[in-house]
């Protein structure tokens, strides 16, 4: 029974040391390069991070999406492809390891919490990064590898829905098996009940948001949209941009280039200058924080008991201006919202959510179970194994305590949301772009091109602002 009782001891303190805290030092270092900013020294950061003798270490995918967006805005096309393929393959191993059930399993995952597990992405990690490689493809010349990418993102939307209906049922065999396993008839669906009542008073924001519908982020369809008219794809391209007016119907941008389409298809030449579309990156993705909450739980049937949850929590932060406008000449034209990213991510966020609540809840009666069984043991035993339980005792409460953590990693240097301004190419060749208190961004000269994609990104007020144009066909 001694020999047991030291296996067991040294399995919760292993496990105890393995749990540690989560990359907290990483992600804010380099959160906040990029909020000022310093988009090089943000890749550094995330870069150095990486665990290349370990290619599926547990942030590795956290690290390469971070280092990715900041090579983008620091120009560096060439690392950022490089970071992002390196994402992409991590993201489709982890959706194979994950539809085979193989990620996370184990008395690990369950003894301890959710930050031991892989970081193994969201579906916008995936769309985003498919997007990202497109803008820098483009920004290097090279339509065809863009081409594939915005197939990509576009594919991957569309698998969304899919893909998550495949992982609620996963999820919820695996608990299922788990409690028949070890549990001794606890199940974790008893407690949901007043764990979802406990949600709504208690993080109303979780259920009182507008989603978008499916996944679809409407910034995405609509990137995607103007490159297939760059392309003269006039088809594909309505099929998109109608995807995108479907989320903003009061965008006087979108309809604009609806009817420029709808021109195009009908065989119309229109005689006005090019376009110029100007997206805006504003503000930065909201982090997850960690907050508390007491469930009821029935142990062995009978005794009624209180678990203490630690689950994730998502916290919006401020954008870094109200609006955007663009000057020409006396015409000023100002920005329209293209996608709430907060949105977007809240979307993803609630949909997964029960199944991390339904793994905090089995975690926390696994652990309590653990406890009460040593308190007992520690009561019916006398001598030396009394005193060996006893210890066990303690050691088992102190690490229910210090392994209750809630997972608190996300992608947060993208961005707050996505602003839209199009207009006609300037007579002068040049526009500045302003923020809605008047301070001037930049100078922009429009290259002669048949038309031409302006992408910038605004992180925070104080931040220097990073901005590509991007030539769309050749005139």
């Amino acid at each position: 029974m001694l020999r047991n009782f030291y296996v067991t001891v040294g399995f919760v303190f292993a496990l105890l040391f393995m749990n540690g805290c989560a990359p907290k030092e990483v992600l804010v270092t380099g959160d906040n390069y990029v909020a000022h900013g310093k988009y090089a020294k943000a890749a550094e950061v995330y870069t150095e991070a990486i665990d290349t003798k370990d290619r599926t270490q547990r942030n590795n995918l956290l690290w390469s999406l971070n280092s990715g967006l900041s090579y983008r805005f620091d120009q560096n096309n060439s690392a950022s492809i490089k970071a992002f393929d390196e994402s992409e393959w991590l993201i489709k191993h982890y959706e194979q390891q994950m539809l085979a059930s193989k990620v996370g399993k184990g008395a690990g995952s369950v003894l301890v919490n959710d930050t031991t597990r892989p970081y193994v992405g969201t579906q916008y990690d995936g769309v985003m990064a498919n997007t990202y490689k497109a803008l820098d493809y483009l920004a290097k010349g090279d339509v065809e590898g863009a081409r594939v990418e915005f197939n990509r993102a576009i594919d991957r939307q569309r698998r969304a829905k899919v893909f998550y209906a495949k992982m609620i049922e996963k999820n919820r065999q695996a608990i299922e098996s788990e409690e028949k396993k070890g549990n001794k008839g606890v199940k974790s669906d008893d407690a949901m009940p007043a764990a979802d009542k406990a949600l709504q008073e208690k993080y109303p924001s979780l259920y009182n948001f507008e989603a978008y519908p499916d996944f679809i982020n409407p910034m995405v369809s609509y990137l995607a949209g103007i490159f297939a008219l760059s392309q003269g794809d006039n088809s594909k391209s309505l099929s998109l941009l109608k995807e995108a007016y479907g989320m903003n119907q009061n965008s006087h941008y979108i309809a604009e280039d609806l009817k420029y389409v709808d021109g195009k298809l009908d065989g119309y030449t229109r005689s006005h200058e090019p376009i110029v579309w100007v997206i805006i990156e504003d503000g930065m993705a909201p982090m997850k924080t960690e907050w508390r909450m007491d469930i009821p739980v029935w142990l062995f049937s009978n005794n009624l008991n209180y678990v203490s949850l630690a689950l994730p929590r998502i916290h919006k932060r401020k954008s870094a201006f109200s609006g955007y406008s663009v000057a020409d000449g006396d015409t000023v034209r100002k920005t329209e919202i293209l996608s709430d990213m907060d949105r977007v991510i809240m979307t993803e966020f609630k949909k997964e959510f029960p199944a991390i609540l339904r793994r905090a809840i089995f975690s926390a009666t696994t652990k309590a179970i653990i406890q009460y069984q040593m308190q007992q043991q520690a009561q019916n035993s006398d001598g030396k194994a009394g005193l060996a339980f006893a210890i066990a005792s303690v050691a088992s409460t102190v690490y229910t305590v210090a392994s209750a953590q809630a997972d608190t990693r996300t992608w947060t240097t993208l961005p707050k949301r996505f602003d839209l301004i199009r207009l006609e190419r300037p007579k002068r060749g040049k526009f500045t772009i302003k923020t809605s208190t008047g301070l001037s961004l930049d100078e922009i000269e429009v290259p002669l091109s048949e038309h031409t994609l302006v992408y910038v990104k605004m992180p925070t007020a104080g931040a220097e602002p990073s901005v590509t144009v991007i030539p769309l066909g050749s005139r």
